[in-house]
């Protein structure tokens, strides 16, 4: 089941703060009949968005792991 990826796009804004967005492939229909038998979810997690300052952003930093605010 490696054809499903999880991408995270980074990008700065006016405000020199960074926007990290992330988000799971869909699934080839093989692997949603795997996932529907065992009542898993098509993607681990969903679309998650964070804005951090830009002194605060590591390259490799996890993105949970970032202090998040409002954009």
């Amino acid at each position: 089941m490696n054809t499903q990826k999880a991408v995270t796009t980074c990008i700065e804004n006016d405000k020199n703060q960074i926007i990290r967005i992330r988000k799971c492939s869909e699934p080839i229909d093989k692997v949603k009949l795997i996932y529907n038998v065992l009542e898993y979810k098509y993607a681990p997690f969903i679309r998650k968005k964070s804005v951090v300052n830009k002194n605060e952003f590591r390259e490799n930093s996890p993105i949970d792991s970032l202090s998040v605010s409002s954009p």
